[in-house]
């Protein structure tokens, strides 16, 4: 008797289970699309685009969707519309039961601002250029000069990054600069020296041996002493007197 009743309840938990499901179903198919709630989910160090500016740009595009039965949404393609806009590095469209519409949504993050024949962009961390906005500039290293004199197309991308993620020079260097040679100038934020890197080459140990200089070498009276620090020659750091 008691396995012939957990047997009936279990039975009667599915059917009712099903059920319940397809009301669900049937239920949210006819809900309507009420809100629209974006979302920027990356850092706010970067305001390329807006919160606002996202729900103008949906309605925009698709005028009459508030209103409309969810399912006559297509998420997919609104995902695609998005990941076109140059400040947006992804974005997932998603609806709740409730009949909200949400656009999250995470921009791209600039590592390098480029100065290079008169026109300016960024570079992102994925080397990509992206152009400037008018209502927001990121604080990023700035590089400047003959930029198409480069070895590579990916010298810019490589001393950038090796700025970027080292907190030490993130806080030190400001600028970078290419001269005719192709070779860089780095610009410091502390001291009046600049700093000759040569080209985009042994860039560790170059790195490693500045960052000796100024923790283990120089004491704060030397700062101002120098106007060149050279990272020219191999396994060398030269400097001269102003």
């Amino acid at each position: 008797m008691k396995r012939f009743k957990s047997i009936l309840f279990l039975g009667i938990a599915v059917v009712y289970i099903m059920v319940t499901f397809s009301f669900v179903a049937v239920n949210k198919s006819e809900v309507v699309c009420g809100e629209i709630a974006p979302s920027i989910c990356d850092s706010v160090d970067n305001q390329f685009i807006t919160a606002q500016e996202l729900s103008d740009i949906a309605l925009g595009k698709y005028p009459g969707i508030l209103g409309r039965k969810l399912k006559e949404v297509d998420c997919n393609q609104m995902e695609e519309f998005f990941q076109k806009h140059p400040a947006i590095e992804n974005c997932e469209v998603y609806y709740t039961y409730g009949g909200t519409l949400h656009l999250d949504v995470t921009q791209r993050e600039p590592l390098v601002r480029v100065f290079d024949n008169g026109s300016s962009y960024y570079l992102d961390m994925n080397g990509e250029k992206m152009p400037i906005f008018k209502n927001h500039s990121a604080h990023v290293l700035v590089a400047s000069g003959f930029i198409k004199r480069l070895s590579s197309d990916n010298d810019l991308q490589t001393i950038a990054e090796a700025i970027y993620f080292d907190e030490f020079w993130k806080a030190q260097i400001e600028q970078v600069y290419v001269d005719e040679k192709g070779e860089l100038t780095l610009v410091p934020r502390v001291g009046d020296h600049l700093i000759e890197f040569g080209k985009v080459e042994d860039v560790d140990t170059k790195f490693r041996n500045l960052k000796a200089l100024y923790t283990q070498g120089w004491d704060s009276r030397e700062w101002n002493l120098y106007k060149k620090v050279s990272l020219k020659y191999k396994g060398q750091v030269v400097c001269t007197k102003g």
